[in-house]
């Protein structure tokens, strides 16, 4: 592919903490291209770094080494406002929390991104309203977080991502707090806006049906990437384990 193929591309990135006097290499190097309108995981055990790379390529940490580039510009290299230009209208978040405010209703908390952006209020409002229907929130528009079950505020959180109609979307265990018949309705509906909109969309998780579902699956341990496969192979492995358990 060609490097213009590649919506984001980490080079040899590096993460230092310094712990007690000690330092902890939470990235050893990792390099990896991600290709627009790809949908991929990343999965990795807890202290593997996961988290750790999955903020580098959000911009919502800077690496001790190493760089990031998205759309071709090392994002590192541009100012605090430029940086906080491409988070608000390239990159959706979703967080494994929602991150969803208290007091504000669902159309709300979608609207609040565009009010940033410098949209009119009956401008957001009738975007917000839109994706809310998409996300099949429709009929809890004017509803408080705390007035909807888990799976609705992770679709709150989904629509709120979307705010901006942003390239890339970033989403942290967006199953982790969900039951399995809702964490499965989250993922098809993550992978709609990848087929139907291009939208790229990199997920941090431990779901393998989330796994299952991606183009690639990239897998991390103890700072490194230790394999990339495709979706596919990973789905001829599960099904290789369910016959070898029978």
């Amino acid at each position: 592919m060609k490097s213009e193929d590649f919506i984001i591309r980490a080079e040899n990135v590096k993460k230092r903490y310094v712990l007690g006097g000690e330092e902890l290499w939470a990235l050893k190097g990792v390099s990896l291209d991600i290709a627009r309108h790809e949908f991929i995981s990343i999965m990795g055990p807890s202290g593997s770094g996961k988290s750790t790379f999955f903020n580098q390529i959000g911009a919502l940490d800077v690496p001790t080494e190493g760089r990031i580039f998205f759309e071709g510009q090392s994002l590192f290299d541009l100012s605090e406002s430029e940086q906080a230009w491409v988070r608000c209208n390239k990159i959706g978040y979703i967080f494994q929390t929602f991150n969803l405010i208290a007091v504000m209703s669902a159309l709300q908390n979608v609207m609040l991104p565009m009010v940033f952006q410098g949209a009119s209020k009956p401008e957001a409002t009738e975007r917000a309203t839109g994706i809310l229907e998409r996300v099949g929130l429709g009929h809890r528009l004017h509803h408080k977080p705390l007035e909807l079950s888990g799976g609705q505020q992770q679709r709150c959180a989904i629509a709120r991502a979307l705010a901006n109609t942003p390239d890339v979307v970033l989403a942290d265990e967006p199953t982790g707090n969900l039951d399995t018949k809702t964490g499965s309705e989250i993922i098809a509906l993550l992978k709609s806006l990848n087929t139907e909109k291009g939208v790229t969309v990199i997920c941090s998780t431990h779901d393998t049906k989330m796994l299952a579902s991606s183009d690639r699956v990239c897998w991390i341990r103890d700072g490194r990437i230790e394999k990339v496969s495709t979706g596919s192979e990973f789905r001829v492995e599960e099904m290789e384990k369910d016959k070898l358990g029978r």
